[in-house]
């Protein structure tokens, strides 16, 4: 009986022995362990720094939308297949055939770039030393600086680096992507790149613009949007196995990448749709050269449509400039005895790579406003009392000589006009008369007061200021040229900016809007005044007076739609309008600009491209509570339009402005505006 005590007392012994043990030995192996992890030797630190890897992960760019939430540019997750030319097999014929066709190309495109760094790397490789010379741990140093690009520790020299990133081929689609797994070829691999995709299409492209791989490369919104857009980086670092197999990541050692912001644009692609198509139309009808149309909420100041046409015209000539050297040959044209027609619209290389790429000339090129821009003139000279609405002025049956002998033409010919018809019968004589009551610094105030000769801050790149004769040149000539619409060169988004001065209602009315490019948040809606140009009730009252001018745009329209009522029926152009709007026309010869280096203009020029004309008209509507501002400029409408005179601003721009307002404001849902009787209103000129 006295064995068993014994013999238990013995085995508890032994097991705290072999507890202990195991306990001591557990607790060296996990010190070793964290004296591993903590302060390893350099040489083992060499070995773990191989498994871990390091990824960045690459913010998704944010959605740029328009004004009703509808894709305008988006980005979508893509994939590129990438060789590895110093894995790729060798021989590489068969290789590059199979790739070749799971990427849909041909061999010869395939190969081309992988033979060419696979010659490149023998190159290099034959500049390492005889590896009969080297030991084993030596050569294998050399080869991993040449592929990290180090220095070798012996020499401190730089050595050469062995490629190993040959892209292949476009984005691949779905079933591509899988083919090319399917091939399990050494060294072909896939990269995953974000793809910059816009479902506005051409139709806004001009506006969104378009991303480069860098943020200088690009261009329109996405340019100036860039920092909302995009998304900040995050980064991963997890331990691998041999085999490069994920094994964990430690604390604090994974960032997720954030998605950027989505923008939305004040564009409205209905409106834009709307916009564009009627501009085609009226380019066509007018066989222009291009055309340039801005819809603009006068309330905010957003921009709802923003279009640019040009066509890719073969009949028309380069200017006759003439060489500074009388060595070097005048430009010879086609036919000496007609007057040719000139290309008037400056190269844009751009538009022809991409349309994203063409240049904005709703907000970069200028023009002369012409008979548009009388209303702005017939506002301040009303408003300093210096014209009464009533005033009767002698318009001279329609031609005239200023003082100092400039001849003066009225298209509507009267012998008497009083200041409200003038402007609504558009006569120059009428308007310079007024002029002229005004001191050259009162003329120079009142276009400067609108905004002219500065950018408007819109939001996108290459806005232009406009060009106004500076005080120090203003001549007497100046005088009689700016009230009806000359020697003074505006952009479109100026011209929309200043209108709207005459559309914005109760205490806004007179004032000038902010415009901007992206959309305004209407929830915390507050309009405010930016500054103020007119008193209200001069605003007013030249709304009021434009009114009329609409009246003769549409007689004509009726007028066409009735021409061709038996072979179409009845049309929204035979009269029957929605909208009450007021507008202007405007048309003014197109200016030659700078001549080229080395040329100057020819001897008895006008300085203008005689016989082509920029043909405009600008209205707002309804009349009563207006909800947009829309300008159309047509571009140099053709010469059968010139010899019929029938290319002002009235019957080129004009119906497509009456067309677009009247289908984007039933589009906006604006109540049609009450019956009035228009058959008595004044009828308008140019």
């Amino acid at each position: 009986m006295s064995r068993v005590p014994a013999l238990s007392t013995r085995a508890n012994r032994w097991a705290s022995f072999a507890g202990a043990f195991m306990a001591i030995a557990l607790g060296v192996i996990v010190l070793r362990v964290a004296q591993l992890q903590v302060a390893p030797s350099a040489r083992l630190a060499e070995h773990i720094q191989a498994r871990v890897t390091r990824a960045s992960l690459p913010g998704v760019r944010g959605e740029i939308l328009d004004r009703r939430g509808r894709l305008l540019s988006t980005t979508r997750i893509g994939y590129r297949a990438f060789v590895d030319p110093t894995l790729f097999p060798d021989p590489p014929e068969e290789a590059i055939i199979r790739l070749s066709d799971a990427l849909g190309l041909m061999p010869e495109d395939v190969g081309e770039p992988i033979m060419s760094k696979v010659a490149l790397n023998d190159a290099r490789l034959a500049l390492l030393p005889e590896p009969e010379r080297v030991d084993q741990q030596s050569l294998s140093e050399m080869l991993r600086q040449m592929f990290s690009g180090g220095e070798r520790d012996d020499e401190r020299t730089e050595s050469p680096r062995l490629v190993r990133y040959v892209p292949v081929g476009p984005v691949l689609d779905e079933d591509r992507v899988a083919r090319v797994r399917a091939l399990r070829i050494p060294g072909v691999h896939l990269e995953r790149r974000d793809i910059r995709e816009y479902p506005g299409g051409s139709l806004v492209a001009s506006v969104v613009g378009k991303v480069g791989d860098e943020p200088e490369w690009s261009i329109g919104a996405e340019r100036i949007l860039n920092e909302q857009l995009l998304g900040d980086s995050g980064k991963a670092e997890y331990v691998r196995d041999a085999q490069g197999r994920p094994l964990w990541v430690e604390p604090g050692h994974w960032n997720p990448a954030r998605r950027g912001h989505d923008v939305r644009l004040s564009i409205d692609l209905e409106l834009q749709r709307i916009a564009h198509e009627e501009l085609t139309r009226g380019i066509a009808d007018a066989d222009a050269s291009g055309g340039r149309c801005i819809m603009l909420d006068p309330l905010t100041g957003e921009v709802l449509a923003m279009v640019d046409i040009v066509l890719d015209r073969q009949d028309l000539e380069p200017y006759a400039w003439e060489p500074l050297d009388p060595k070097v040959p005048r430009i010879a044209h086609a036919s000496d005895s007609a007057r040719p027609r000139y290309k008037t619209l400056t190269d844009d290389p751009g538009r022809k790579i991409h349309p994203a790429l063409a240049r904005n000339r709703c907000i970069e090129d200028v023009y002369e406003p012409g008979s548009t821009f009388k209303s702005f003139i017939w506002s301040v000279i009303t408003e300093r009392g210096l014209a009464k609405p009533t005033e009767v002025f002698d318009t001279e049956g329609g031609r005239w000589f200023t003082f100092y002998g400039r001849y003066i033409e009225d298209v509507t010919k009267r012998d008497v006009m009083t200041w409200q018809e003038v402007l609504v019968n558009s006569s120059n004589i009428g308007m310079i008369k007024a002029g002229e009551r005004m001191s050259f610094e009162q003329m120079h105030e009142a276009i400067v007061r609108f905004g002219f000769g500065s950018r408007t801050n819109i939001g996108l790149p290459g806005e232009g200021a406009g060009i106004i004769t500076p005080m120090k040149r203003w001549s007497k000539y100046s005088q009689t040229s700016v009230p009806i619409g000359h020697e003074i060169a505006v952009t479109p988004i100026q011209m929309v900016r200043a209108f709207s001065s005459f559309a914005r209602s109760g205490d806004l009315a007179g004032t000038l809007p902010e415009v901007t490019i992206s959309a305004v948040d209407h929830d915390a809606l507050s309009i405010p005044v930016v500054n103020r140009v007119l008193p209200a009730p001069i605003a007013l009252l030249t709304r009021q007076t434009l009114s009329g001018v609409t009246h003769n745009v549409e007689e004509r329209m009726k007028l066409q739609a009735r021409s061709t009522a038996g072979m179409e029926g009845e049309s929204p152009e035979s009269g029957n309008w929605r909208y009450l709007l007021f507008g202007k026309s405007g048309t003014a010869e197109i200016p030659l600009g700078k001549a080229p280096k080395g040329m100057r203009r020819p001897r008895g020029s006008s300085g203008y491209f005689d016989g082509q004309y920029n043909s405009s008209f600008i209205a707002a509507g309804p009349t009563e509570d207006p909800r947009l501002v829309c300008l159309v400029v047509i571009d140099d409408p053709g010469p059968q339009r010139v010899r019929s005179r029938t290319h002002y601003g009235s019957m080129t721009a004009g119906p497509v402005v009456r067309r677009a307002m009247e289908r984007a404001l039933t589009y906006l849902g604006a109540p049609p505006s009450p019956v009035v009787d228009t058959a008595s209103l004044a009828k308008t000129g140019e």
